[in-house]
């Protein structure tokens, strides 16, 4: 059950919270956790509190930065307050766990920052989708391992009720082919001058939401490096 979908914790500092998560993930069927760059791990604490769910601590992958950990991913959706300044686009609660059931054929990574400080400006713009779980405005702090379990209750509420949408298999960019392209048409504009070094920031950021959101299949990207490609070629003659 929601083997395409792992959940990511980005810069743990508590290793109970990494058992809490655990804990909180085997209960509503999800087995994928992924851990960046977590403060303390393997740790006695982290199996304390997983509480008879060891066995996802066990398989948990560990990567040293979130362009490692999320490379052979399609879609990334990240936990965030801060969406105001935002410019990467927003979803609900209940319209992420419409988008997640709705294609069971593309890898998704939920993404949550540390307890401290969240996800970063930098870790945002990896997203292709940001989520802000509602709270009381007078204190909006969700412990991490409450905010994963709201999350992967809600997906699995609504997988029992509502039958999925099965659509045709489809061969979806990676994040690391997607990076790939980005990074190319980014040099390309460098090396055209399009690009200038007091716009170089803000169209790089615009760059990476207009594709991150175009949910670009395999084939497209191909086709989009193939025309980077002959643009150098003639560039060189």
């Amino acid at each position: 059950m929601f083997s395409n979908v792992h959940i990511v914790l980005v810069n743990t500092s508590h290793p109970g919270n990494i058992g809490s998560t655990a804990r909180a993930m085997k209960t509503m069927g999800f087995k994928k956790l992924i851990l960046v760059n977590p403060k303390e791990f393997p740790s006695e604490k982290s199996n304390a509190l997983a509480v008879g769910c060891t066995d996802v601590l066990k398989t948990a992958k560990v990567f040293p930065s979130l362009d490692v950990a999320i490379g052979s991913s399609n879609i990334n959706i990240g936990l965030s307050a801060r969406t105001r300044k935002a410019s990467i686009p927003v979803l609900s609660v209940d319209d992420c766990v419409k988008y997640v059931l709705s294609n069971n054929s593309l890898k998704y990574n939920i993404i949550f920052g540390s307890e401290a400080s969240g996800l970063s400006n930098s870790d945002l713009l990896k997203c292709d989708y940001i989520v802000s779980i509602p709270t009381y405005k007078d204190y909006s702090s969700l412990n991490l391992s409450a905010a994963v379990q709201l999350i992967t209750y809600e997906l699995y509420q609504k997988s029992n009720i509502h039958k999925l949408i099965t659509k045709k298999s489809t061969s979806y960019a990676t994040t690391k082919e997607k990076n790939y392209f980005i990074e190319s048409l980014i040099a390309l504009m460098n090396e055209t001058s399009f690009m200038s070094v007091k716009n170089s920031k803000s169209l790089t950021k615009k760059i990476h939401i207009l594709f991150n959101k175009a949910n670009l299949e395999s084939d497209e990207v191909n086709m989009l490096l193939g025309m980077i490609n002959s643009i150098y070629k003639k560039l060189n003659k």
